[in-house]
């Protein structure tokens, strides 16, 4: 019984919905590709039609809210953002899995 309890544990720590870690726009940015992060702050605006620009107190980074809604009404909302950096030609934006409108 112990052996599986710890299974089972192990294999819940090792998701990666458990692995998200929650930093500041200044620190995703500073990141490896690929790295699961959460991030806080406000829709500031609209860069192109999937892309928003997601601000804190460190900075403002790109977000890809890959969907098929209309998500202008997050512009001016704080919010919380899970997903992945995505690093290409030396910027980093984050590949976005969901969205928590915060109040």
């Amino acid at each position: 019984m112990k052996k599986s309890a710890l299974v089972i544990l192990a294999l819940l720590c090792s998701s990666p919905a458990l692995a998200r870690q929650e930093v500041t726009v200044a620190e995703a940015k500073k990141m490896r590709d690929d790295r699961h992060v959460v991030l806080t702050g406000t829709i500031t605006g609209c860069a192109d039609d999937d892309h928003y620009w997601l601000q804190d107190a460190t900075g403002r980074i790109r977000i890809d809210v890959d969907d098929d809604d209309d998500d202008h009404y997050l512009i001016g909302k704080k919010v919380r953002v899970s997903g992945e950096v995505d690093r290409d030609d030396g910027h980093s934006e984050i590949d976005v899995d969901h969205v928590t409108v915060l109040k």
